[in-house]
């Protein structure tokens, strides 16, 4: 279960190849899913309300800061799709020079990002609630994260770079290091421990910076000493305009598929928050929120292994290769959340009071949340698998178009008539998160069966929408 080889990659066995890739980036979100659940379990903590305010801030705050990390993932993905291309091209110099110029882009935008999101965090939380007094805590927190925004930015461009080289291992290892150590800080800070005073929510966003600047300090030693597959050298930093002009043609359409997913999550929780009894749904959004992000821990793993398996195959034009590595991967990640459902249902009310354990409403409405998401819970499994391929192969404008429909086609209209013209209020709202992975998978699945994704963007321009002019005149040749 070590580092795949190159040519294992592109030629070996790909069940075992793809446990090769995925198990490190599982272990590694299963790293980040037990930090965020520290956060909620030590904030739940706090003395009432603001344990109830605390974790709510948390659940209202964390869209807006994916709304201006959205822009980070996208050029993540193209860097993905152009890293692992060269690299199964053999192409390494270029993979390396890829490298440079996503640094570079990272280090810009972690800077402007940082501080748009520093000065407009107040203002964009008093018009997305009316809530007085989560505002506060909520834009404290917020605050703190976007001064470490330039140390976020930078170690997600480390994990990218290196995954889409094949090596998964190393940035787990750091990612363990910064966790381990957000788990040590997260009481001391939050209560004030030994020297520390009281800080609370406050004490957890700190918590996060400081651990996640001590991962980017180990990310950038091993880079720039050469001691993973890339070394980076300062001059592959120096802009590109060329390469910078293929990040944002392949980027724009991932970001502009994160941005409306995080818009369309702010949306959603501003939707929870003008229903009866808010703090309670917000609290039992988040904290349903990090339950259920732990049976993605093997979907995400399995998806970044798609990206990696499917670049370097089309890099090394090996078209079958990469249809048979997301079939494959598909159908174990189909199993794996149809069993991941049952257990949701049965142990709904359990694993909600095992976070916040002395408020019984917020406990009812979070075990009603998971036992509803547990429908869609499969059919996610398919959209997870067929945007691992969009992502490896560079066909960023296809995952824009799915993404679209499963927030805005369907999640968010139906939440308007589920939960407010209908009256059903949160329950409506979780039904309307349930149906929509439903109609997203079956939306997936439809399109990777086109195969309009399989031509790799390395030699050529991605398309921004599926090119069906050729689908067309295929189809009449045959």
């Amino acid at each position: 279960m070590g580092r795949p080889s190159k040519d294992e990659i592109i030629e070996g066995d790909i069940v075992p190849v793809l446990f090769k890739l995925a198990w490190p980036m599982m272990v590694a979100s299963l790293l980040q899913t037990a930090y965020n659940l520290v956060d909620t379990f030590w904030l739940g903590r706090l003395p009432s309300p603001e344990n109830t305010l605390s974790v709510g801030a948390v659940s209202l705050a964390w869209p807006f800061v994916f709304l201006l990390l959205s822009i980070e993932i996208g050029l993540g993905i193209s860097a993905i799709a152009m890293i692992s291309q060269h690299t199964g091209a053999k192409k390494y110099k270029e993979a390396y020079h890829d490298t440079g110029q996503m640094f570079f882009l990272f280090l810009v935008l972690s800077v402007v990002l940082g501080a748009v999101g520093f000065f407009a965090a107040e203002p964009f939380l008093n018009f997305l609630t009316s809530e007085g007094e989560i505002v506060p805590y909520a834009t404290t927190y917020l605050q703190i994260i976007f001064i470490g925004f330039p140390v976020l930015l930078l170690l997600g461009a480390f994990s990218f770079s290196l995954r889409a080289w094949g090596d998964t291992i190393t940035p787990t290892l750091v990612m363990s290091v910064s966790v381990l150590i957000n788990i040590l800080l997260d009481p001391i800070l939050i209560f004030g421990l030994g020297p520390f005073p009281h800080m609370g929510i406050r004490g957890a966003a700190i918590a996060t910076v400081s651990a996640r600047t001590v991962g980017l300090a180990l990310a950038l030693y091993m880079i720039y000493t050469g001691r993973v597959g890339i070394k980076l050298k300062l001059s592959y930093l120096r802009p590109d305009i060329n390469k910078i002009k293929k990040f944002f043609k392949i980027g724009i359409p991932a970001t502009l598929a994160r941005m409306e997913e995080a818009v369309g999550f702010v949306v959603l929780a501003g939707l929870l928050a003008m229903m009866p009894h808010q703090e309670q749904v917000l609290a039992a959004y988040g904290i349903g929120g990090r339950i259920i992000n732990i049976t993605f821990v093997v979907l995400g793993g399995f998806m970044m292994a798609i990206s990696t398996m499917v670049g370097q195959a089309l890099g090394a034009d090996k078209k079958a290769r990469a249809e048979e590595t997301t079939n494959k991967a598909m159908s174990l990640m189909i199993v794996f959340m149809s069993i991941i459902s049952l257990i949701l249902v049965i142990f709904r009310y359990q694993l909600v009071a095992f976070f916040i354990p002395d408020e019984p409403m917020v406990i009812e409405i979070g075990a009603m949340y998971l036992a509803i998401l547990a429908i869609g819970a499969p059919f996610f499994a398919i959209y997870e698998a067929v945007s691992g391929a969009l992502n490896g192969s560079g066909h960023t404008g296809q995952q824009f178009s799915l993404s679209l429909t499963r927030l805005w086609g369907l999640r968010i209209p139906m939440i308007l008539i589920f939960g407010f013209a209908l009256a059903l209020n949160f329950t409506g709202a979780w039904l309307a998160i349930g149906l929509s992975n439903v109609g997203a998978g079956i939306a997936s699945y439809w399109l990777y069966k086109k195969g309009w994704w399989k031509e790799k963007i390395i030699d050529k321009k991605p398309s921004l929408i599926p090119n069906i002019k050729k689908f067309i005149n295929r189809k009449e040749r045959e």
